[in-house]
């Protein structure tokens, strides 16, 4: 009876403890589970704010900064319910960071945090009470960009501090129950790569018509219409042609009217041969206005800080009055004969042909012509086709932004 009653004592006891382990495990299983559940609400979070960032045109859901200059001290948050930015432990950070971070006109005031702004899930949110969106900067307050620093489209995109997309950092948090983790990436907007220049033509037969046109390798500044001092220049004009072919073509003064990089005449051999087509067909995806084959005038597709696509399916002859920023891109021939202006990329399949009297064209960004119809490339009249990395660097808004940095704070 005693060696009974010692075994049951043992096998109780061996009972208990294999009931606390068993405990212990499913409580670690839980926690583990909820805290991967928190984990994946976290990246929900981020999600959203990237798609919101990178929804340009669509007023009701994007979050970013109107288009133009941007402001170091821009930020938002993104809640589920009023007031849950003060659940971020760096919210009050802004407060004094030297930079207007509400929009106010002020530097530090009160109590200075990001807006917030609602979530658009709807019901059955996915439990991510805050995520902060805002620009990465250097120590001085400098915004961090992503780009083509060197106007090279051989070399990477890189951060730099000169040309590009603003780089942002996304912070947001998620809960599960008693389970909380928090996640912080960088994301980023592929920069728009095309051969620097002001044209860049696929055949070299070109026909240079009087001495008003400017074809300007200078890198421009279309807000203020003049040079940017001390920013690299660029050829006026390349080709993957032959460039002496081009320069054969200029006749005496018509010379200085293609300046930029080198001297002039600015032309030179491209070492890359873009396929337009293939650039062509990933952007009409984009299409805002489609156009059929016609003439046009006075038209207004976007502007400098409105971007838009806008894609002619054939020929396309623009006789004066039309203007437009973003994306034109011409499946045929396109004949500019009138008043034209437009900021960002002329794409054309065909061949290009700028003349006219009295009326100006103002291009800032640059030309592409693939030069597959069966006349040359004509520039006269009073044709200004300007390299302008600012517009060019504003077709970024076309590529959605991209993580390149995680970690879990």
């Amino acid at each position: 009876m005693v060696m009974a009653m010692l075994t049951l004592i043992m096998l109780s006891m061996l009972g208990m403890l294999f009931m606390a382990q068993t405990k212990v495990e499913t409580q670690i299983v839980g926690y583990d589970q909820r805290s991967n559940q928190a984990l994946t609400h976290a990246e929900a979070g981020y999600a959203e704010v990237l798609a919101r960032m990178s929804a340009d045109s669509d007023t009701a859901n994007f979050i970013g900064e109107p288009a133009g200059t941007p402001s170091p001290g821009w930020g938002r948050y993104v809640v589920l319910a009023s007031g849950n930015s003060a659940q971020d432990p760096g919210v009050n950070q802004t407060a004094h960071d030297g930079l207007d971070n509400d929009g106010d006109g002020q530097v530090d005031n009160a109590g200075e945090r990001y807006p917030e702004v609602s979530t658009r899930q709807g019901d059955n949110a996915i439990n991510y009470p805050w995520a902060k969106v805002h620009y990465k900067l250097n120590g001085s307050n400098q915004l961090v960009l992503f780009g083509d620093h060197d106007n090279d489209i051989q070399t990477p995109p890189v951060s730099n501090l000169v040309r590009g997309w603003p780089i942002i950092v996304i912070t947001t948090f998620g809960e599960q129950t008693t389970s909380g983790r928090t996640v912080e990436v960088e994301a980023v907007r592929m920069p728009f790569d095309i051969v620097a220049a002001a044209i860049y033509a696929e055949k070299d037969g070109f026909d240079f018509k009087g001495t008003q046109f400017l074809v300007s390798g200078q890198d421009w500044d279309p807000y203020s219409e003049a040079p940017i001092a001390g920013n690299p220049q660029v050829p006026g004009i390349v080709t993957t042609g032959r460039d002496d072919t081009v320069k054969g073509s200029l006749v005496g003064a018509q010379a200085d009217n293609v300046d930029g990089l080198g001297g002039s005449p600015s032309i030179s051999r491209s070492n890359v041969d873009l396929d337009l087509q293939a650039m062509a067909d990933a952007y009409a995806k984009f299409t805002d206005t489609e156009l059929s084959a016609g003439t046009y005038s006075h038209e207004a597709y976007g502007d400098l800080d409105h971007y838009t696509v806008v894609h002619c399916t054939g020929d396309m002859h623009i006789s004066g009055g039309l203007s437009g920023g973003g994306i034109l891109i011409v499946d045929g021939d396109f004949v500019c004969s009138g008043s034209f202006t437009w900021y960002g990329l002329v794409l054309v399949m065909g061949d290009v042909e700028f003349t006219g009297g009295g009326n100006e064209v103002h291009i800032y960004g640059s030309v592409l012509a693939g030069g597959e119809g069966d006349n040359e490339q004509a520039v006269g009249g009073n044709a200004n086709l300007f390299y302008s990395s600012i517009a060019l660097n504003k077709l970024s808004q076309f590529n959605p932004y991209s993580i390149v940095n995680w970690r879990e704070l």
